[in-house]
């Protein structure tokens, strides 16, 4: 039996704390990008595209990170990652006078992200039973969210008394800090105790030639599992569009819509992060009620394609409707929990497909390169939305526009999942297993 202080409750509060510090140092640009803005003069397309080769770089990153990560020590690689977007936070805001400046910066800093992810689900999948393994990426998931509030918060703070500069310096020394903590826990072997406390029988299996042979239907079952895994793929890059479009432009939408000031929209965005901690456990609760993490995201999708077509009627720009006082009150009090439960059930959706699914393939010893895969998929949605809403939004002159695009890419990932999970039924009915359906269900 494991004690509270055993090596892998160790790990898992050592992992929150590495991704805790590296939403920090990934999300202070977003959070801060309206102040940057509206301070520098810098244009919001502009502002996008650095956004956007962040998202490139790390989304592209990953499948790399994720080789990486099967193939080298993935704790001297989350160590490399500190220490990378730490030096990259400390310059940011010398970079912010040449937007080539900030968009290599930036771009370094999306590929440095990309390094925690894949090495960090590698090493709680080759540590931790089936089921403890999903609830550790379920806290490490919360552990961001709360980064979210976090940053979020602490910008809003530096715009109101200090500037948004201190900002970046604040959570590069964080970075500093967790880096030294990290390295001498790596040096001294912690990594090896964790491996050698953690029960053979439970762990999730690690890669050997005759488990990944075992199954008779393998050779049948490969092509349908490919297959699934396409569509699932492309709803990814939906929910890549919706979830980071969303927490990056909030703030400039509830500034554009509502009428509030910097600091004060930087500060509403709060909400989303809380709705998202709600709505991943939500997650979990429907992935058992339901059977799988394909048919809880199809119902995840189904609440964010509802919420974007109830937010097209009651959301009205205050230039073109006229709307003030107690009219935009109302409106705000509609309209930002409509974004933050559509942002939410992304989130949801998010664990389900890229925190509980590649836990299903860890015995075939590409763990890391699956998760990376999988991840890199959000990244590319991401770097459409960031750069392309703002772009939409001044083509549109407004974000009501948006708001029907919205919609229409949240249809798309409904009817993708639900190709995704035909084509998992018809596997089935065929015998053979699909997407490690049969050893993945034991663990949930």
């Amino acid at each position: 039996m494991k004690t509270p202080s055993s090596p892998s409750t160790r790990l898992i509060a050592l992992s929150c704390a590495v991704y805790f510090t590296s939403y920090l140092t990934r999300k202070a640009y977003e959070a801060s990008i309206l102040a940057i803005c509206d301070e520098t003069g810098l244009d919001r397309t502009a502002a996008g595209l650095a956004g956007t080769a962040t998202v490139a770089l790390y989304g592209g990153g990953q499948f790399v990170t994720g080789l990486m990560a099967d193939r080298f020590n993935p704790c001297r690689i989350v160590l490399a990652a500190l220490l990378l977007t730490a030096a990259c936070n400390l310059a940011l805001p010398f970079a912010v006078g040449s937007v080539a400046a900030l968009v290599a910066l930036q771009a370094v800093n999306g590929f440095a992200q990309a390094m925690f992810w894949p090495p960090l689900v590698k090493i709680l999948a080759n540590s931790l039973s089936k089921e403890r393994y999903n609830g550790a990426v379920f806290v490490v998931n919360v552990a961001a969210n709360i980064a979210i509030i976090a940053i979020f918060a602490l910008v809003a703070g530096c715009v109101r008394f200090a500037g948004w500069r201190l900002s970046f310096w604040i959570v590069a020394g964080m970075a500093l800090a967790m880096a030294v903590a990290w390295g001498q826990l790596c040096s001294g072997g912690f990594w090896t105790r964790v491996l050698e406390s953690a029960n053979p029988e439970s762990r999730i299996p690690s890669a050997k030639p005759e488990t990944r042979n075992s199954n008779p239907n393998s050779a049948k079952s490969f092509p349908i599992a490919i297959a699934v895994l396409i569509p699932i793929a492309l709803a990814i890059v939906c929910m890549g569009i919706m979830r980071d479009g969303i927490e990056v432009w909030a703030p400039s939408i509830i500034s554009d819509l509502y009428g509030l000031s910097t600091s004060s929209s930087t500060a509403s965005v709060v909400i989303l992060p809380i709705f998202a901690v709600a709505s991943m456990a939500a997650a979990r609760a429907l992935r058992r009620a339901l059977g799988s993490e394909e048919k809880g995201a199809l119902a995840l999708y189904s609440l964010g394609l509802l919420c974007a077509l109830v937010l097209l009627p009651v959301s009205r720009n205050p230039d073109a409707s006229g709307q003030a006082g107690a009219v935009a009150h109302a409106s705000i009090i509609t309209g930002l929990p409509l974004i933050a439960l559509l942002s939410a059930s992304m989130h949801g959706a998010n664990l389900l497909l890229i925190g509980e699914l590649p836990g299903r393939f860890a015995g075939s010893g590409h763990v890391g390169v699956l998760s990376g895969l999988l991840n890199s998929c959000v990244y590319v949605g991401a770097a459409l939305s960031i750069y392309g809403f703002p772009v939409l939004q001044r083509h549109f002159s407004g974000w009501r526009p948006v708001f029907a695009i919205w919609a229409v890419v949240l249809a798309l990932g409904v009817a993708l999942i639900a190709v995704a999970l035909r084509l998992t039924a018809h596997g089935r009915n065929g015998g053979g297993h699909v997407l490690g359906a049969e050893e993945g269900a034991s663990g949930h």
